[in-house]
C-alpha cells in the first residue's frame, strides 16, 4: 500500500512543476509585450516626461490695495486697464520675434517715444536678413573681407564694429517708413521678454485693439494674451504721502526676486506705497509651465488666480488736508500782500496727541506766481524753529536742578554783544511759567547758563556772565540735546513713512561759548515741521513720545469701494517717556496756556480759543527774509484732542503764524465729528496675522 501511494506523489509532483513552469513563462511572455510597448509605442513619450521639470512660473500682479481716509473716503484706487502680454519662450530667435512684430503692429498703434538709435541700428542689421550660410548680410556689407574673416576679432566686436558703420543714410528709409517705425516698437517690447516671463507689450489698450487682438489670438501660436491691469488715480487730490510705483528700480531687482516678485511687477517706491508693498501687493496671478530641460513648454500651463491686495484706511482726514491747503495759501498771499516779507511758503502738520494717528501734513510753496504744493517739506525740510522750543529748555532746566526765579534784564559777556528778550526790553521778575508766556530769552540763557558753570553776577542793571568759566559747557550741551531729543527734536520721529529728515546740528563752538544762551531760544539747530508737531505731542500728553503714524487700518479688499471686513489695527506705540515729574510737565503746560491766555502773553490774540501752545520767531543763518516765524500747540488745552506745529519761513515781522493756528484750528473743530461708535463687527479676524510695518 505504502509502494502505491508513493508512485502517484512521483506521478502528481512533475505535473505540479509543469504548471509552475507554465504560469511563469506566461508571465515572463506579458512582461516581454509590456516592455516591448512601453518601449517601441510610448518610449517617445516617456522619455520625455522623464525630462520635465513643473517649477518654472510666469505672473501678472492682482489688483493693488486701495486707500481709504479715516472717514472712510476713497482717497487712492485703481483704473482699470488692459494689456496685451508676451510669454517669450527658450530659444526664441530675433527673426521670430520680427515675425510676431509685423503681425502684432498691424493690430494695433504702438508708442514709439522709447526708440532710440541703437533699436534702429539693431533693426537694420536683422532687415538685411541672412546669407545661404546663415550669416546675417550685414557683415558682409560693413566689414572688409579681411574683418570679416578674421579669427582674432571676436563676434561681439564685429557687430559693434557693424554698428558704428550704419548711417543715418542707411537709416533714413525705415524711418520715414511709418509701418517700420510700429513694427520695431513692437520688436523692442518683445527683445526685452525673459524667458517664461510674462512681459506687456502694451498697456492701456483701446476696446477696438482688444476685439482685434482677439480674433487673432488663434495665430499666435499661444504666446500672446490679454491681461487686467490698472494705474492708480486719487479721487480727491494727490498727497506726496501716498508716494508712487514703477517698475522695480535695477538696484532692487534681486531683493524683490527672492521675495517671490517677477520681473515685470510694479512696485511702491515711495512713502505708503513702499512702506506698506506687501500688505498692498496682494498675490500674483500665476501660470506653472512644465518644460523640457531645454525649456521648451508642453502643454497648457496651470492657472492660479491670485487675490488682492489689502486696503488701507489712513489716519488723514482728506478734506481737513484740503482745507489746511487753501488757509496756507490764503495766509501767504496776505502776508505778502501786507509786507510781512519774502514769504513765499507755510507748513502745517497736526496730529492726536494721544494715538499719533496723523489727521494732515501740509505745505505750500508760492512759485512763479501760482502756488505748489509742498507738503513733503513737513517730512523731509527742517527750519529754524526758535522760542518754540524753549517747553523743552524749561524741561532740561528742571532735570538739571530746578527752574529758577530771576530778574529778566540784559546779559553782558566779553566779546559778544549783550543778551536780552525780544526788543531788548527787560522783562522783570519771572518764573518758568512768566518765561514761557512772556518768552523771555534771559529767563533761558541764565537759567541753562548757571547749570553749565558760567559766572554770572548780577551787575545791578544787567548780568555779566564770565564764558571764559565753563566748566560744564559740553555736559550742558550733551544734556540739553538729550532733552530734545526725548520729546521728538532732531530725531527721527518713527513716522511710518520712508526717507525721513533729521535736521542740521549746528556746531556750538566752545570758542564761542555764548552760543549756548542762542542756543537755547531755538538757534542753531534745526528741525521739521513733523517733529515739532510730535514735541507738542508729548507735551499735550503728559509727557509720552508717541510714534506719529498714517495707517490706522488694514482692511480685507471687496474689490469695490466700500471697505472690507478688519484685519488689524495699528497699535499706539509709545518710544519713551521723557524725565520729568507730572508736575514739571504741568508747569510746561501752564506756560503754554498762559502764551494764548495770559495778560502778557505772546498770542494773546487766542484769548477766546481753546489753545494753549508757543510761539517761535527765529532768526534765519541763510537766505531771504529776516525771520522764521513758528507755532507749537494743542488744542483742548484741558483735554488735548490734537496737536500742531506751524512753520512759516522767510519774514521780517507780522503774526501769520498765529494767524495760521487760529484757522486750523477752527477747520479742524468744523469737521469734527466723534469717533465714539466703532463698527461692531470691526473684530481683527483669526485668519492670518498681519503685520503693519515693513523694514
Amino acid at each position: 500500500m505504502d509502494n502505491e501511494n508513493k508512485k502517484k506523489k512521483k506521478k502528481f509532483l512533475p505535473a505540479r512543476l509543469n504548471l509552475l513552469f507554465m504560469v511563469v513563462f506566461i508571465l515572463f511572455t506579458i512582461l516581454i509585450i509590456r516592455l516591448g510597448f512601453v518601449q517601441i509605442v510610448n518610449g517617445e513619450y516617456f522619455k520625455t516626461q522623464s525630462e520635465m521639470t513643473t517649477n518654472i512660473e510666469a505672473s501678472v500682479q492682482t489688483e493693488r490695495g486701495k486707500m481709504f481716509d479715516r472717514h472712510g473716503e476713497l482717497v487712492v484706487t485703481n483704473i482699470p486697464s488692459f494689456a496685451l502680454t508676451y510669454i517669450r519662450i527658450q530659444g526664441t530667435s530675433a527673426e521670430e520675434h520680427l515675425r510676431y512684430a509685423e503681425k502684432i503692429a498691424s493690430l494695433i498703434k504702438m508708442p514709439t517715444k522709447k526708440i532710440t538709435k541703437r533699436d534702429w541700428q539693431d533693426y537694420w542689421v536683422l532687415k538685411q536678413g541672412k546669407t545661404p550660410a546663415g550669416a546675417f548680410k550685414a557683415y558682409e556689407m560693413k566689414l572688409t573681407e579681411e574683418e570679416l574673416n578674421s579669427k582674432e576679432i571676436e563676434d561681439s566686436e564685429k557687430y559693434k564694429l557693424v554698428l558704428d558703420r550704419i548711417t543715418e543714410e542707411d537709416l533714413k528709409p525705415l524711418k520715414k517708413d511709418e509701418e517700420q517705425e510700429q513694427i520695431l516698437a513692437v520688436k523692442r517690447e518683445l527683445d526685452r521678454a525673459t524667458n517664461l516671463d510674462v512681459t506687456f507689450v502694451k498697456t492701456g489698450l483701446t476696446e477696438k485693439e482688444m476685439a482685434v487682438i482677439g480674433e487673432h489670438l488663434g495665430e499666435l501660436e499661444g504666446r500672446f494674451g490679454i491681461a487686467s491691469t490698472a494705474t492708480r488715480a486719487y479721487p480727491q487730490g494727490e498727497e506726496f504721502f501716498f508716494g508712487s510705483i514703477k517698475s522695480i528700480p535695477a538696484d532692487r531687482v534681486d531683493h524683490y526676486l527672492l521675495k517671490g516678485y517677477a520681473r515685470n511687477n510694479l512696485v511702491g517706491t515711495s512713502y505708503l506705497e513702499t512702506q506698506y508693498e506687501g500688505l498692498l501687493k496682494g498675490k500674483d496671478k500665476t501660470y506653472t509651465f512644465t518644460t523640457t530641460k531645454d525649456g521648451k513648454p508642453i502643454g497648457a500651463p496651470e492657472i492660479s488666480t491670485g487675490t488682492r491686495g489689502h486696503d488701507l484706511v489712513l489716519s488723514v482726514d482728506m478734506n481737513l488736508q484740503n482745507k489746511i491747503g487753501k488757509i496756507l495759501e490764503e495766509k501767504i498771499a496776505l502776508a505778502r500782500g501786507r509786507g510781512d516779507g519774502p514769504v513765499n511758503s507755510a507748513y502745517v502738520v497736526m496730529m492726536d496727541p494721544n494715538t499719533g494717528e496723523v489727521l494732515a501734513m501740509v505745505g505750500r510753496e508760492y512759485e512763479n506766481g501760482k502756488f505748489m504744493d509742498d507738503s513733503y517739506a513737513t517730512l523731509q525740510k527742517a527750519f529754524e524753529m526758535g522760542s518754540t522750543v524753549k517747553g523743552a529748555t524749561v524741561l532740561a532746566m528742571h532735570q538739571m536742578g530746578g527752574a529758577p526765579v530771576i530778574n529778566d534784564k540784559s546779559v553782558h559777556m566779553q566779546g559778544r554783544k549783550p543778551f536780552s528778550s525780544y526788543g531788548g526790553n527787560n522783562i522783570g521778575v519771572v518764573n518758568d511759567i512768566h518765561a514761557l508766556e512772556q518768552s523771555s530769552n534771559v529767563y533761558m540763557g541764565v537759567g541753562i547758563g548757571r547749570y553749565a558753570g558760567f559766572g554770572i553776577s548780577d551787575q545791578g542793571g544787567h548780568y555779566f556772565a564770565n564764558v571764559n568759566k565753563r566748566p560744564k559747557y559740553y555736559e550742558t550741551i550733551y544734556k540739553l540735546r538729550d532733552v530734545y531729543s526725548s520729546v521728538g527734536m532732531g530725531v527721527k520721529t518713527g513716522i511710518d513713512l520712508p526717507e525721513e529728515a533729521l535736521g542740521y546740528e549746528g556746531n556750538i563752538e566752545a570758542t564761542e561759548a555764548g552760543k549756548l544762551f542762542d542756543y537755547t531760544i531755538g538757534q542753531y539747530d534745526t528741525y521739521t515741521p513733523i517733529q515739532m508737531a510730535q514735541y507738542a505731542s508729548t507735551i499735550a500728553n503728559g509727557g509720552y513720545r508717541i510714534q506719529p503714524h498714517l495707517l490706522k487700518e488694514v482692511r480685507y479688499s471687496m474689490g469695490t469701494n466700500e471697505l472690507g471686513p478688519l484685519v488689524s489695527k495699528f497699535e499706539t506705540k509709545v518710544i519713551n517717556t521723557i524725565d520729568n515729574t507730572k508736575e514739571e510737565i504741568n508747569r510746561v503746560k501752564e506756560g503754554f496756556y498762559m502764551v494764548t491766555h495770559g495778560s502778557r502773553g505772546t498770542a494773546r490774540e487766542l484769548n477766546d480759543t481753546m489753545i494753549a501752545g508757543k510761539t517761535g520767531t527765529a532768526q534765519r543763518i541763510v537766505g531771504p527774509g529776516a525771520y522764521n516765524l513758528t507755532f507749537i500747540g494743542y488744542a483742548p488745552y484741558d483735554n488735548p484732542e490734537i496737536a500742531f506745529s506751524v512753520v512759516v519761513p522767510s519774514l521780517n515781522g507780522g503774526h501769520v503764524n498765529v494767524e495760521i493756528v487760529d484757522e486750523i484750528v477752527k477747520a479742524y473743530n468744523e469737521g469734527y465729528t466723534p469717533e465714539d461708535t466703532e463698527a461692531e463687527d470691526d473684530e481683527a479676524t483669526d485668519a492670518e496675522s498681519e503685520e503693519t510695518t515693513e523694514e
